[in-house]
């Protein structure tokens, strides 16, 4: 299994691929772009489903364009349902087109691989991260970053909340399990818990 990270937008949010020989699904195309559709049909990947960490418009805005190629499914946490539809329709005129809302407990299956799915509201209501249990790999979203944690200074996050959620993933998860971040460079949830001066152990 292997992970291609792209940076995306003027925000500079990141989106992953997660992939094998054959398959593929993909965390966060937060801007309609070429690369993943590149990647995908040059490794003649089919792609079995997006996620979405939560609703933000940096994190949501290229599923349309993927939904519309591939027809695949996508999953986003219930919560954040007004970032995906009463405020998409404001800032992309459509809402997004979202098959599947899940709270935690949320798990399934994907090409043997367990796929885990916690709730981490802060940043926002409905933030979520995904853990896959045999890569001991963590997609925290706008939760936990290198070095800091997400805003809280926007409409319906909420400071205490991110705090609480920083602390869970410090004991759910093991020292060496490797973070993908929403923005900015991967770090682990060991290196957070000795460097992170918003939030340490």
């Amino acid at each position: 299994m292997q992970i291609q990270k792209y940076v995306l937008g003027d925000i500079k949010s990141n989106c992953y691929i997660v992939f094998n020989e054959t398959n593929a699904f993909v965390v966060d195309p937060g801007y309609e772009n070429n690369h993943v559709e590149s990647f995908l049909n040059e490794h003649n990947l089919k792609l079995d489903f997006i996620y979405l960490t939560h609703g933000h418009f940096d994190h949501v805005g290229g599923v349309k364009q993927l939904k519309e190629l591939y027809h695949t499914k996508v999953y986003a946490p219930k919560k954040d349902l007004f970032w995906l539809t009463t405020f998409a329709l404001q800032h992309f005129s459509y809402e997004i087109p979202v098959d599947q809302y899940f709270e935690e407990p949320f798990e399934f299956k994907w090409q043997d691989l367990t796929l885990r799915f916690f709730d981490t509201p802060g940043h926002s209501e409905g933030g979520s991260v995904l853990w896959i249990k045999e890569l001991n790999v963590l997609f925290s979203g706008d939760t936990l970053f290198f070095q800091t944690i997400g805003r809280t200074d926007i409409p319906y996050s909420n400071y205490e909340d991110i705090v609480k959620s920083v602390k869970k993933l410090y004991l759910l998860f093991p020292d060496i399990t490797k973070v993908y971040p929403g923005h900015g460079r991967s770090t682990s949830i060991g290196y957070e818990k000795n460097n992170n001066l918003f939030i340490k152990n």
